[in-house]
């Protein structure tokens, strides 16, 4: 089957040292641009389609089906996001080394300690035969851009390198790196739990309050059990006695990067036109390109308009005519630090709750560019990878809700049939990725928000610092379930706000 590609071609001006050199650069430049109008053969298609750019260059895409949609999607965004797309699986899987140099080693081994190459195929083997019908067809189409193109993009020229065929775990190996800079918390773990140890008890509970003055009076006026501790005074001053080598010197690093994040649904009585608002700001890094690619969807009824994540078949955020949704971070903790018990007879065994068992193992080639490969062996335990840096010196490894292949899926692509809140925030609750403040309107009027992604069920921890988990009274049991996430649904107030604060108390898991 073919699909019309109809596009605006854009003048790139580049400064020039030579006029030889500047034919040369611009004629590459250019080369490399996606063609112009005319109809692109694209296997699998069941219908003929159609992808049209305005003069933002923003895709209208138009099909018979949700997979062709997603192919022609998938055939579009590699065009725009090749390099992109690269880099961003790279960086999950572990494998930047190899293009960008030995500067880049230390992030690839944190990332192949963590195994996320292995937790992809895992949730692609886990996944309904519908999701999986939507990567391969995104695959196909980002394959089939990279075979039409006669010039690589001008990053593939500059690292003198070549494009390997996008894979649907690809798509998942995206979606787990979002999942780690969403939902990561081990350092602070680490940190706190270092403080534990070298703090008096009740300076550490000063620094380490469960809740701050700021979240505890912005959840509405609710009745909280959090109460300020007073200054420890004498403890503080004592510790100042001993000058700047005390054990506790240094506990206290740079700042992490402020997240910002903020999402508003309006109802109808707080808005001129009696109609239901939503505005969502999902801040990330800054970088070029931006981390959204606007797209426009129409399928099978579906009129789908927002934004997705270059190597991903999803719409993140948006609308689909009938709701619209958007995001803003949690900043809960979905990860915790167990301090492993090595046994006394042999450091390859560690203690569990039914007795002493071996570590697993697998090993690690990191390619790096211009240097010999490095191998690394990675060990395993029943909770998840060790990591390589001790703490209090001990072995500890890494229970995280993203190394779960349980906790991943494309179910964010069912919003498009939803046909309110009530319907949107039932699905949000089921779906997997990474754990989110969702928040919906519809065209009713009516304005929800509620939980999305998978929140563990601690017991005899609350996570805040490592302990080992080898006795069995401490650990996870299990994912909060659909039904018992919190929501709202058309407040009194007529509007909610979330900007990454806390929208439960110290009650809720």
């Amino acid at each position: 089957m073919t699909v019309r590609i109809q596009l605006r071609r854009y003048v790139l001006a580049t400064a020039t040292v030579s006029a030889t050199a500047a034919v040369c650069l611009g004629g590459m430049l250019l080369g490399s641009l996606p063609g112009g109008e005319g109809l692109y053969r694209l296997p699998g298609l069941t219908a003929p389609a159609k992808a049209e750019f305005d003069n933002l260059g923003i895709p209208r895409i138009v099909a018979g089906t949700r997979e062709d949609a997603f192919r022609i999607l998938g055939f579009v965004t590699a065009r725009d996001r090749l390099f992109q797309m690269d880099l961003l699986r790279r960086h999950a899987a572990g494998r930047l080394a190899e293009v960008l140099g030995p500067g880049l080693v230390e992030a690839d081994r944190r990332h192949r300690v963590m195994g996320f190459e292995q937790v992809a195929r895992a949730v692609l083997e886990r996944l309904p035969e519908d999701q999986r019908a939507v990567l391969n067809a995104y695959a196909e189409g980002a394959n089939r851009a990279v075979a039409d193109m006669t010039v690589f993009p001008p990053e593939f020229l500059a690292l003198a390198y070549r494009f390997s065929a996008w894979r649907p775990e690809d798509s998942l190996l995206v979606v787990l790196g979002m999942e780690e800079d969403l939902t990561w918390s081990g350092d602070a773990e680490y940190m706190a739990t270092v403080m534990e140890a070298a703090l008096p008890p009740p300076v550490y509970a000063f620094l380490m309050p469960p809740m701050d003055h700021y979240t505890d009076r912005v959840l509405n006026g609710r009745v909280s059990r959090y109460r300020p501790r007073p200054i420890p005074e004498n403890e503080l001053a004592s510790l100042l006695k001993q000058g700047t080598g005390g054990p506790w010197a240094g506990l206290v690093g740079g700042a992490p990067q402020p997240r910002g994040s903020n999402g508003w649904v309006v109802g109808p009585s707080k808005t001129r036109g009696g109609r239901a608002l939503l505005a969502n700001d999902m801040h990330l890094s800054l970088r070029v390109p931006n981390i959204w690619y606007r797209a426009e969807l129409h399928y099978q009824g579906a009129g789908l308009y927002g934004f997705t994540l270059p190597g991903v078949p999803l719409l993140v955020a948006g609308s689909n005519e009938r709701i619209a949704w958007g995001f803003t971070n949690i900043e809960g903790d979905f990860s915790d630090l167990v301090l492993l018990d090595i046994d006394p007879a042999g450091a390859e065994r560690y203690r569990t709750p039914k007795g002493f068992v071996r570590f697993g193992e697998r090993t690690e080639t990191i390619r790096v560019r211009g240097e010999p490969d490095r191998r690394i062996k990675v060990r395993t335990t029943q909770w998840g990878p060790v990591l390589p840096k001790p703490l209090l010196g001990r072995p500890v490894a890494v229970r995280w809700t993203v190394l779960d292949p349980e906790a991943t899926d494309l179910r964010f692509l069912d919003l498009d049939g939803a046909e309110d809140v009530d319907a949107a925030l039932a699905i949000l609750n089921r779906a997997g990725g990474p754990p989110l403040n969702a928040l919906v309107a519809d065209r009713r009027g009516d304005i929800g928000w509620t939980y999305t992604g998978r929140i563990p069920k601690r017991f005899g921890l609350d996570g805040t610092v490592s302990r080992s988990w080898a006795d069995g009274s401490r650990g996870w049991n299990g994912y909060i379930l659909p039904a018992e996430l919190p929501r709202q649904v058309n407040p009194d107030s007529g509007f909610i706000v979330n900007a990454n604060q806390r929208m439960v108390d110290e009650r809720y898991p």
